[in-house]
């Protein structure tokens, strides 16, 4: 094999792996100042629950908002547009998507990736 063939090979190999970890779900604790630099634009980040603070209720006492942290103890108020499953008093990591209004996260949808234990 030619010296060229191994290099163009080895930058594929690399190139493979950048995509792959960037199509990669990440686990880890995202941060609120990334979703506001994107303004009105939708995103998805993961957000511990801070359960100290409590769950807003509807009059049906459905969950419709709660205290979120990110991975910079930034804190925000998620404001769902539908009700939060019951579960969510036990989370601990949620995964939110939506976008900031000043310190209110608006979510379009909030999912639960890990219960308290």
């Amino acid at each position: 094999m030619s010296k060229l063939t191994k290099v163009v090979i080895a930058i594929v190999a690399l190139f493979m792996i950048y995509v792959i970890y960037l199509l990669t779900a990440t686990e880890d604790i995202g941060s609120f100042e990334n979703v506001r630099a994107s303004g009105e634009i939708n995103r998805s980040m993961r957000a511990w629950v801070v359960g100290s603070k409590g769950f807003e209720r509807d009059r049906s006492n459905n969950i419709i908002s709660f205290h979120a942290r990110d991975r910079y103890d930034q804190e925000a108020i998620v404001s769902l547009q539908e009700p939060a499953p019951p579960e969510i008093v036990n989370a601990e990591v949620v995964e939110l998507f939506g976008h900031l209004h000043g310190n209110n996260f608006i979510a379009l949808r909030v999912s639960i990736v890990k219960l308290a234990e």
